[in-house]
């Protein structure tokens, strides 16, 4: 016989933009919410064909906009609190409550030389969080675990990386370079010592992309795990409230272009590049 073991349910990719209009400059908030929701009572929407107990999706999309009107943030990391705290607090059934957001972070368009009041363009990567919230139950206490983020942050450079020295067998064909192009779309997630709600996240979310910007610019890269394992320290280094910090950094390829049958030279200048198949490299570096 087979049984229902474990289940969720929720709402994914609620939109949301918020306009705050409390003076001439206005604030601009762009959020994508995804909600989950967990608990023992759920499972008889399941086995029995019973709905009592079924909060609709639909309420919770509502709720993400209703919240959204009625609550005060500014970042995603208290969006996300402010979401699971709703769902865990309001209904007795909810055992835990699940959010993650992505965040389109816009800039203020500068016109001459001054930001725009009302007037944005919108940067290329996303502000991301994840808020993980569950009821005490027994002798267990309440659990609230928060986690903010970057993700699709694009960087290059065309100087300081290397690549030696790697095992090499009868299928290898990888040249060994002192001098390429390294490239990669970062996707890091750092875990927060606690879930404060009067936190700056800004701040944290600030000090953690400069870190991670300076040391990719900066770091003579024998490698690209040299060079995640060392932002991942830097952050740590300086942004204290962070716990540890988990990084995806694909390694996108460009590749030298044959232009010998053209009787021309290439000196490191022109490349072509790929984005399948691609090296992947991950860490995770923690206190």
């Amino acid at each position: 016989m087979a049984t229902l073991t474990k289940n969720s349910y929720g709402k994914d990719r609620v939109r949301l933009t918020k306009v705050v209009r409390t003076s001439a400059r206005h604030e601009l908030h762009e959020y994508t919410a995804f909600l989950r929701l967990y608990g023992s009572a759920f499972e008889a929407v399941y086995v029995e064909d019973d709905n009592s107990y079924c909060v609709p999706t639909d309420t919770m999309k509502n709720a993400v906009y209703m919240i959204a009107k009625t609550k005060e943030f500014g970042s995603p990391e208290e969006f996300a609190l402010l979401l699971t705290d709703h769902f865990v607090r309001r209904i007795d059934h909810v055992e835990r409550c699940e959010v993650w957001i992505e965040q389109n972070v816009w800039s203020r368009i500068l016109v001459e030389g001054k930001e725009h009041d009302h007037a944005f363009t919108k940067q290329h990567y996303r502000r991301t969080a994840r808020c993980d919230h569950a009821k005490g139950a027994g002798e267990q206490g309440e659990m609230l675990e928060l986690r903010g983020g970057v993700t699709g942050l694009e960087v290059l450079k065309t100087s300081g990386s290397s690549f030696s020295g790697f095992l090499k067998d009868s299928y290898t064909t990888l040249p060994e370079t002192n001098e390429r192009i390294l490239a990669t779309t970062v996707d890091a997630k750092w875990k927060f010592r606690s879930a404060d709600a009067g936190h700056s996240f800004n701040s944290d979310a600030e000090r953690a992309l400069r870190v991670l910007l300076e040391v990719f610019a900066t770091h003579q890269s024998p490698s690209l795990q040299s060079t995640l394992l060392l932002v991942g320290q830097r952050i740590l280094d300086s942004v204290t409230t962070i716990q540890e910090i988990e990084m995806t950094m694909p390694n996108q390829h460009h590749i030298l272009f044959d232009l010998s049958r053209f009787g021309k030279s290439n000196n490191n200048e022109i490349f072509y590049g790929t984005d399948a198949p691609s090296g992947v490299i991950q860490g995770t570096v923690s206190r």
